[in-house]
């Protein structure tokens, strides 16, 4: 079972720059953004108040600056990165940019033409510090975010597997949340549960040298309930399910940095004609965007139809969101399935399309499912049961 980027992969993307660097007469990379840094080198960490910054000659070995700390992960984690820069701690007596400044003049690259993500650090914390241009005044400046992002939106075929690993651990931890569901369960204890066999089935399917990369410790499941669903970015709590309850839910897990995102609409019997209704209608405009994407139509496009459908049936008041946006190393990715993204819909997109209906003082209607771009329209990475019949919970 393969749950990482090989080699062979980084090399590819590294490549690709490299052939923009030359057609725009760069002579390297700075990269400070950490899921950039990520996409790139393999290279993972948790951006905080110390910079980590990868440099990318148009010839030559990758380099990294990193704090000490981080010193001794790169040849156990990384060895495909040979050359590095260390700083004993930030801020330190010798602010890490002038590390940074010197890394680029041992590179020959202080005074060069350099495409770079952004200004300078911004991994939070407490940070401060001095722009890039102020460490090497000498050097031209010149933005390749969206380069990169653009070449991260087209998803490879290692990344659709690993994505597409992550759903099925995804897809088994709904379904531990679902049987843990039950009248007079406190949300949180519930989500608990669910996250820890998820957890363990992911333990017993992967290799013992597996890893997370990110915050979450494994697999994860959340949801809300009751009128608390009515409203976007509520969390699990301490609130007791109740017959008639509402559920939105969330189940995902992490494998070699790439997620997937599914999400269910659950209803706890008795169910009334209401909640058959919404349920049934968020169902069809789940159904409207699918049908809208394909390769050639633009992102725009697709929350058209959704908003239409939404119009017609009297709904779109109900709705506060865009229909979905680009999943993979971050769950939210650009392009979006907005009003006001132009993007061009194309063959290898990995998308979440999630239209939802909040009712205040009712609930809210919402299924996502992460669905990759193919050359005939889509093909569903999560699978879970989307039926009212598979989602109803008995009293």
């Amino acid at each position: 079972m393969k749950y990482q980027i090989s080699d062979q992969e980084l090399d590819r993307r590294v490549g690709h720059m490299r052939a923009h660097m030359e057609q725009q007469n760069l002579e390297g990379l700075v990269v400070f953004g950490a899921t950039r840094t990520f996409y790139l080198s393999g290279f993972h960490h948790l951006a905080t108040e110390r910079p980590v910054v990868l440099v990318v000659p148009l010839r030559g070995e990758l380099a990294l600056l990193v704090p000490h700390l981080e010193e001794e992960n790169i040849p156990v984690r990384n060895p495909n990165i040979k050359e590095m820069k260390v700083y004993r701690e930030y801020p330190g007596l010798k602010h890490p940019m002038v590390y940074l400044a010197e890394l680029l003049g041992d590179k020959g690259l202080a005074e060069s033409r350099l495409g770079v993500d952004s200004s300078g650090w911004g991994g939070g914390m407490g940070y401060r510090g001095p722009d890039l241009s102020e460490v090497v005044p000498k050097a031209t400046l010149v933005n390749v975010r969206d380069v990169i992002d653009d070449m991260r939106a087209v998803k490879s075929a290692e990344e659709i597997e690993l994505i597409r690993l992550s759903a099925m651990f995804g897809n088994v931890t709904h379904g531990f949340l679902q049987d843990h569901i039950e009248p007079g369960a406190a949300e949180v204890d519930v989500a608990q549960r669910a996250s820890r066999d998820g957890t363990a089935f992911m333990i017993k399917a992967l290799p013992e040298d597996w890893e997370p990369y990110g915050r979450s410790e494994g697999a994860h499941a959340s949801f809300t309930s009751g009128p608390k669903t009515a409203f976007n970015h509520r969390r699990a709590g301490g609130r007791r399910l109740k017959p008639g309850d509402v559920i939105l839910t969330y189940a995902g897990a992490e494998v070699g940095g790439y997620t997937s995102e599914l999400e269910r609409t659950l209803m706890i019997e008795p169910l009334t004609d209401d909640h058959r209704k919404y349920f049934d209608l968020e169902v069809q405009a789940q159904d409207v965007a699918f049908d809208a994407i394909r390769p050639g139509a633009r992102m725009c496009d697709v929350e058209k139809a959704v908003n239409a459908f939404l119009e017609e049936n009297g709904l779109y008041d109900l709705t506060r969101t865009h229909i979905g946006h680009a999943i993979g190393i971050e769950g939210h990715e650009g392009p979006f399935l907005d009003l006001g993204d132009q993007t061009e819909i194309q063959v290898g997109f990995c998308l979440t399309v999630e239209p939802c209906l909040f009712l205040p003082g009712f609930a809210g209607f919402r299924h996502s499912d992460t669905v990759v771009v193919t050359e005939d329209g889509i093909d569903m990475i999560t699978y879970y049961p989307r039926d009212i019949e598979s989602l109803t919970i008995p009293a």
